[in-house]
């Protein structure tokens, strides 16, 4: 049992949703790069991927330039460009049943938190089971 003569409720609940946020990044960690700017990278690459997956004949004679990433991607793996894109529109939409998984999660125990009229309370609703997002070997 804990005491928190020191820090109220409202405080004390402040901790465990910012708790709550930092697992959330965590578990999104496993299934993405979380480096500054890679998002707005990855954002790119699925622009240029559906503009080559809508065309592929184009997608193969676009100048480099117009679809850097793909091109210079599949170049680099020996691959023709329609299949880089589809590559990375796959992974793309994995990533979109993962991340609501994630995030209803912590909103719904961030909520929770809010709700709790008790330490206790609080605490016991911010114990997040993130075990089935949590990949295994």
């Amino acid at each position: 049992m804990r005491f928190d003569f020191k820090m109220g409720l409202a405080a004390i609940k402040a901790e465990l949703k910012a708790k709550v946020d930092l697992q959330a990044g965590q578990v999104r960690g496993l299934y993405i790069t979380t480096i500054p700017g890679q998002d707005m990278v990855y954002m790119e690459k699925r622009i240029e991927a559906e503009l080559v997956v809508a065309d592929p004949a184009l997608g193969e004679t676009l100048p480099a330039a117009e679809i850097p990433h793909i091109a210079r991607e599949a170049n680099a793996s020996g691959v023709s460009r329609f299949d880089k894109a589809v590559e990375i529109l796959t992974i793309a939409n994995l990533w979109k049943q993962i991340s609501p998984m994630i995030e209803e999660r912590r909103l719904s125990v961030k909520n929770a938190v809010d709700a709790a009229t008790t330490i206790a309370e609080a605490r016991d609703l911010a114990d997040v089971d993130w075990s089935d997002l949590v990949l295994t070997p």
